[in-house]
């Protein structure tokens, strides 16, 4: 944790100094900014967790790629949870480029037009140990089933395991949409509820596309149902909710892509952080080659 400090103040950049197009393309080609400009994130003594969106992945074809693959390596955190992979074999390709990590995609089989959630970890240091798809039979709450995943850790043999869940909530605003995410967040809940309740296993991170903010009233907000669960429940972005440097979605200056835990990891996240990373400020063309949305990581210091 000695270099979190710096690191943060890399990324946190106020939005006023942020351009819609990074760095000067005409004086640094892309690479050569990804290389100079992004620190590392990872720690030999956290788990870091990031959500992704990456935006129809990929969505520039192999300059998104190339983008991702440099992105990922510098950034080297241990698990990514990502969205919206349009193309699986793009996604294999990128997992053959990085060397330290391995990825897995949803098995469910959409029309023409859909994306995948899935992960991304460092294969040396995570185990998936099963793998389940939920609510597939849902499609109204969820147009994505979400895919959960049981994980172990390994960092300087010492093992941690918990269950991990990457959703993708219905997008856009209206009524409807709203009636759609709640339907889903009332479903993830009855879920973990009786999950925790009738199993050992009760570490439980929920990371994605949420789709809406923490941060709306109670008339019109999405996941009220969680939020008032204080004893055991945690919105890990609520604390950086409602505040447009964070945003994750940068377009409408809003935090969408959150992270939740289980009350079981409320002491394991105790002097953690969570950030989203500004990455698209030091990245030539990253809306264009790499996504919409920005990273959003939280840091459990459970192995200091």
């Amino acid at each position: 944790m000695k270099s979190l400090k710096k690191v943060i103040a890399v990324f946190l950049i106020p939005l006023a100094f942020v351009s819609i197009s990074g760095c000067n393309p005409d004086t640094e080609n892309s690479e050569d900014v990804i290389t100079n400009s992004i620190e590392k994130f990872g720690s030999n003594s956290t788990m870091e967790i990031a959500t992704w969106n990456m935006h129809n992945f990929p969505d520039n074809g192999d300059k998104s790629i190339e983008s991702y693959k440099i992105i990922i390596e510098k950034l080297d955190i241990d698990i990514y949870a990502v969205q919206e992979i349009a193309n699986t074999s793009s996604f294999k390709k990128l997992m053959s480029q990085l060397s330290d990590y391995d990825g897995l995609y949803s098995d469910d089989t959409y029309d023409s037009g859909y994306q995948k959630t899935g992960i991304i970890y460092k294969k040396n240091m995570v185990t998936v140990l099963s793998k389940d798809q939920i609510y597939q039979d849902k499609k109204y709450e969820f147009p994505r089933p979400p895919i959960v995943l049981y994980l172990r850790v390994n960092k300087d043999s010492q093992e941690y395991d918990f269950y991990l869940i990457v959703i993708h909530l219905k997008a856009y605003e209206g009524t409807e949409e709203l009636d759609r995410r709640r339907g889903a967040v009332k479903l993830l809940k009855e879920y973990m509820d009786e999950r925790i309740s009738n199993s050992q296993e009760k570490d439980y991170i929920i990371a994605g596309d949420w789709n809406d903010e923490l941060s709306d009233d109670e008339n019109s907000n999405s996941f009220t149902l969680l939020l008032n669960d204080i004893n055991d429940y945690r919105f890990l972005t609520l604390e950086i909710s409602g505040d447009p440097v964070y945003a994750s979605y940068p377009y409408k200056g809003s935090l969408i892509d959150h992270i939740l835990i289980s009350a079981q990891l409320f002491d394991e996240y105790e002097n953690g952080s969570t950030i989203t990373l500004k990455i698209d400020s030091h990245i030539s063309g990253y809306f264009s080659n790499v996504s919409d949305h920005r990273p959003v990581v939280s840091i459990f210091p459970i192995f200091d």
